[in-house]
């Protein structure tokens, strides 16, 4: 617990007692799946982060989802945007995308938008994911372990200047902060005492950041329980949670109502609510963006490879238990 949070002093914006943020990533999203959650974070006063895809995917991917090209949800977009929401980016598109395509994508949101994006996050299976896969660490152990619990790529290429999905420099001169590892608990910012850093060995990257993991809807109701928020009010932490709106929040038109209940009781707990940027920019303006070591660097490789073997692990045995006939 920090000083400030036993002290009942804020530590952040608007008398905050903690900060928390949503990260949204696209994979699948459309208006109809994702519109009644922002309606109910319009609603409650909560603003976040909706990542996108400037450009269109092959309708056969199996994370398609709507894009820029889409007039209804490039108005929605607008409409978020207007209402105090950031917009992401989440690469050109899913199915991987060379440099050409990736700069066009980049050009694209700076024209729509204003700017270009201040976030990004990796969609985990485009080629040109940067720093990506066995990348992400320095520790030969974590890495060998990485390959065993990844059923898909491991090897990626957007900072390979000699590949054609090479991008690593347009990342450094058009995007601020890039999310890196996520978590299982929730006070990203007591997990990650670092973000936002800088690493020496990704120098194209500007400045990294973790975030909670709330995959799907069943994860973020787990990660957000009363319990959970509680303990993160009482440690006046910052959370940046990472999920998916098109998995699982939306059935039938109608926001999942455990989410509509964990968003209402946020919006009476004295939080500071801000998109993933603002958050961020808060956090450099405290600690600076300073150079991680290799030691810290491999304290977060450590905390990444315990949290998702143990996930590994339980999701295995949930599958055993299901053919056993087991609960």
């Amino acid at each position: 617990m920090t000083a400030a949070a036993r002290n009942g002093t804020p530590r952040w914006p608007g008398n905050g007692q903690f900060a928390l943020t949503i990260m949204d990533d696209t994979d699948r999203a459309t208006v109809a799946q994702s519109r009644p959650l922002y309606d109910a974070l319009i609603h409650y006063g909560l603003r976040t982060t909706k990542t996108i895809w400037p450009l269109p995917t092959d309708r056969g991917d199996p994370y398609w989802g709507e894009d820029l090209t889409h007039d209804e949800h490039r108005a929605w977009l607008h409409r978020l945007l207007g209402e105090g929401f950031e917009i992401s980016f989440h690469g050109a598109r899913s199915g991987g995308s060379p440099r050409e395509v990736t700069h066009a994508a980049l050009e694209r949101f700076r024209e729509e938008f204003g700017e270009y994006p201040a976030t990004f996050a990796n969609h985990a299976s485009n080629a040109e994911c940067l720093y990506w896969g066995q990348r992400r660490f320095d520790v030969p152990a974590y890495r060998a372990i990485y390959r065993s619990l990844r059923t898909g790529p491991t090897t990626f290429y957007g900072d390979r200047e000699e590949s054609p999905y090479y991008w690593a420099d347009l990342c450094r001169g058009t995007i601020r902060y890039v999310r890196n590892f996520t978590f299982a608990g929730i006070a990203t910012s007591a997990i990650d005492r670092f973000m936002p850093y800088h690493d020496p060995r990704r120098p194209f990257v500007r400045a990294w950041f973790s975030a909670s993991e709330g995959g799907d809807v069943e994860e973020f109701v787990a990660l957000l329980s009363d319990r959970n928020v509680d303990r993160l009010r009482e440690s006046g932490e910052a959370s940046i949670v990472y999920t998916h709106s098109a998995k699982g929040f939306v059935r039938d038109g109608r926001l999942d109502p455990r989410v509509e209940r964990i968003l209402s009781r946020l919006a009476s707990t004295g939080g500071w609510f801000v998109p993933v940027r603002t958050l961020l920019e808060r956090l450099e303006e405290v600690r600076g963006v300073r150079d991680i070591s290799p030691l810290q660097h491999a304290e977060l490789e450590s905390r990444w490879i315990l949290d998702h073997a143990g996930k590994g692990f339980h999701s295995v045995k949930r599958r055993f238990a299901r053919r056993s006939g087991r609960p």
